[in-house]
């Protein structure tokens, strides 16, 4: 059994440890519009803690950003 086998997989993808917040909940978050630290942070709970996170949160949403930009060629 691998180390990660006992973790479910909705918990794989932390983000913060502090808040337990995982990319999937910060995902939807930025679907719902919420695209800055603070309304993430008051969303889930990221950020709330140590503040080690926001370059993670910082990341996923730049890729979120990327990902929903019309192609332009």
């Amino acid at each position: 059994m691998a180390m990660g086998d006992a973790i479910p997989d909705d918990r794989r993808d932390v983000i913060c440890r502090c808040s337990g917040t995982t990319a999937q909940q910060i995902r939807r978050q930025f679907d719902k519009g919420v695209t800055d630290i603070d309304g993430i942070s008051r969303a889930t709970g990221a950020c709330s803690g140590c503040g080690a996170c926001d370059t993670d949160i910082m990341a996923l949403l730049a890729e979120y950003l990327l990902a929903a930009s019309p192609d332009p060629g």
